[in-house]
């Protein structure tokens, strides 16, 4: 072998040792909130933050807006490895895990520090390592989203104000239940056909949280807006298993700290637009209530009863209490 020879193997094995060494990851990241929206700031702010910490080694590419799909074939999609990460309502996971949709069932969660203390519970643990074990799905953070809140065409002083009230709501069990439990009429109707409805009269109410009553323009056929609280939301992010396990301790370190960022920023944007958007809904001459809501869980009590039967004794509780 000439000298020649060996010098060229010697340039092109510190090329490729170069390469490896610089080698940069980017994790295809897709969700269902619009370009501008909090959680869309909130996840570009995270991948500055990783770009930034990894010095370009670990990076995300987003797709906002749905444009991969829903936020289940999102799920799909991630589970299958098609991409890396995407996110969700943990209670939205129950096409997974069927227990998950207690979640979203009105009052048993109370706001979203008792959300991420039933995350990191004995019971939240157990239902991430299914999610994990059987469908490739790693939650990692776990982001505000909002609380579910109801409007109507009469005031809500009280539960008793409920009755009667034809309630829009998503085609969702947990949600039915709620209106049926305050004794108003569920009359699920899809999400484009709400203010039209709204607007004939077709319906009384919806319930969504803040930013979606602002985004739809609700509080222009809607004169009133109670505070009945009763489903808090999350955004559980998640990221394909095999993607995590391909990554370096350092790598995951950077992630978890970057989605942490992203996370604050998202919870501080949607905090300060729902006092912008109550102020709005007021000026637009939208009335304000705060009904005792403590009738509205009483009334929940036989829905918690049929968890209870499904998922063993005190399954309910143990997520109210949870600590």
């Amino acid at each position: 072998m000439t000298m020649k020879t060996i010098l060229k193997m010697s340039v092109i094995a510190s090329a490729l040792l170069a390469a490896n060494v610089y080698a940069q990851t980017e994790l295809k990241v897709g969700f269902n909130e619009a370009y501008n929206s909090p959680i869309y700031h909130g996840m570009v702010k995270a991948s500055q933050e990783l770009e930034k910490q990894s010095g370009g080694e670990l990076t995300m590419r987003i797709y906002e807006g749905g444009q991969l799909g829903s936020v289940h074939e999102m799920l799909e999609q991630v589970s299958l490895g098609e991409i890396d990460m995407s996110m969700q309502v943990f209670g939205g996971y129950a096409q997974y895990v069927p227990e998950l949709g207690a979640l979203e069932t009105a009052y048993i969660v109370n706001d979203f520090d008792h959300l991420k203390k039933i995350l990191a519970s004995e019971w939240g643990m157990k239902v991430r390592g299914e999610l994990e074990d059987n469908f490739q799905l790693k939650p990692i953070d776990s982001w505000y989203f909002g609380v579910r809140q109801t409007t109507s065409n009469r005031a809500i002083n009280s539960i008793d104000d409920m009755k009667g009230l034809k309630l829009r709501t998503p085609n969702a069990k947990a949600l039915i239940d709620y209106a049926k439990a305050t004794s108003a009429i569920p009359s699920p109707i899809a999400y484009a056909e709400v203010y039209l409805a709204l607007q004939t009269n077709a319906v009384d109410g919806q319930e969504n949280p803040i930013p979606s009553i602002e985004a739809m323009k609700f509080y222009e056929v809607q004169k009133y807006l109670a505070m009945t609280n009763h489903v808090v939301q999350d955004q559980t992010i998640s990221i394909n298993s095999d993607s995590w396990n391909d990554l370096s301790e350092q790598e995951q370190q950077w992630l978890v700290a970057a989605l942490k960022a992203g996370g604050d920023e998202a919870e501080r944007l949607i905090n300060a637009d729902t006092e912008k958007h109550l102020a709005l809904f007021k000026e637009a001459g939208v009335t304000v209530t705060y009904p005792d809501l403590e009738p509205f869980r009483a009334a929940m009590k036989p829905y918690y009863a049929a968890l209870d039967k499904q998922y063993g004794e005190n399954f309910t509780q143990t997520l109210i209490d949870a600590k």
